[in-house]
């Protein structure tokens, strides 16, 4: 069997699973299967990853006496309407094509771009890659089931988004979460930043300006939530051709990065970074990802393949040497 027939035999056998578990945890299976293939990973690779990673998923079952939701907006956010949403997009991918269908979807869900975590997102950017519709209905109802948006200011600053989280992140140093998983925390955070009427939003931005910010902020602090921005910023690359109101967008994904920051806890400062020196060689990381076990490590070193690629930034380079050296060392 080719590879493009054994990664999708293996996306199909994966969409039989739903995108959360464990209590709210996203699966990576489908997403780091592509972003395995997309590293030149062997088949036996691929069936090994995903015979070992599927044992704690709980099956999605029939859709055959579930009724579809109405349209797009009807249960926003609301996780036991997953079925629902699955068969809706899953007739509308049939009937109108994914470009129609992501035009129409995208500026609906936008808005709740961090849905678990960034997940939602980034499993929809994989899906669009791989021009796979199963995987492309499951993700947008992902994203609907999962959407949290934020309701804060929209009145602009002319700070810099550094400057922005330097005034804000003590916010999120100080504050002392209850007990929960990311999306909770960002969910408290989302509150705080709401009843403080904190001014969030920079006067111009840029998808330029976000992928160094957080390319940088990930460098500075390894920390597991920012690493989410990072994939999150690549995915969002990917699905910005069927935006309608790119800037609009660009401005939820800043929000939502500002909230997953302060999420954290972390301290934040605006220091300069400079690039490890030495020759970029991605075959020797690439070969190590390749026997990782991780999913994190290795969306993240095919998330920084793929964005060196596209931008040249060495500092991709040293992010995912780093994270294949930390793998290495467990």
């Amino acid at each position: 069997m080719d590879d493009s027939k054994n990664l999708n035999l293996l996306l199909k056998q994966a969409g039989e699973y739903h995108p959360l578990y464990g209590g709210g945890l996203a699966t990576h299976v489908p997403m780091v299967l592509i972003a395995l293939s997309g590293l030149n990973a062997s088949n036996e690779k691929l069936e090994k990853t995903f015979n070992e990673s599927v044992n704690n998923l709980e099956l999605i079952g029939s859709l055959e006496c579930v009724n579809a939701v109405e349209n797009i907006k009807q249960h926003l956010g609301d996780s036991s309407k997953f079925k629902e949403y699955l068969k809706y997009f899953q007739h509308e991918l049939l009937a109108y094509g994914t470009e129609a269908v992501l035009k129409k979807s995208l500026p609906v869900l936008i808005s709740g771009i961090a849905a678990s975590a960034f997940h939602a997102l980034i499993r929809l950017a994989y899906a669009i890659e791989e021009n796979n519709q199963g995987e492309i209905a499951i993700a947008l109802a992902f994203w609907a089931t999962e959407y949290q948006s934020f309701e804060l200011r929209t009145e602009s600053t002319d700070e810099s988004l550094e400057c922005i989280l330097l005034r804000l992140a003590p916010l999120g140093e100080g504050y002392k979460f209850s007990p929960g998983i990311i999306v909770d925390r960002m969910a408290e955070i989302g509150e705080l930043l709401k009843s403080k009427a904190c001014l969030i939003q920079p006067n111009s931005l840029s998808l330029s300006d976000l992928r160094q910010f957080v390319l940088k902020a990930f460098y500075a602090e390894n920390n597991f939530t920012v690493l989410h921005a990072v994939t999150g910023c690549h995915a969002f690359s990917i699905i910005t051709p069927y935006l309608v109101n790119v800037q609009h967008s660009l401005a939820e994904l800043w929000k939502a990065i500002v909230v997953a920051y302060l999420s954290t806890g972390l301290h934040y400062k605006n220091i300069e970074i400079t690039p490890l020196g030495g020759e970029v060689d991605f075959a020797p990381v690439i070969a190590s990802a390749l026997t990782s076990s991780d999913a994190h490590v290795i969306k993240l070193v095919y998330t920084c393949h793929c964005e060196y690629q596209q931008h040249n930034d060495p500092l991709y380079f040293n992010l995912a040497q780093r994270a294949v050296s930390a793998d290495n060392k467990k």
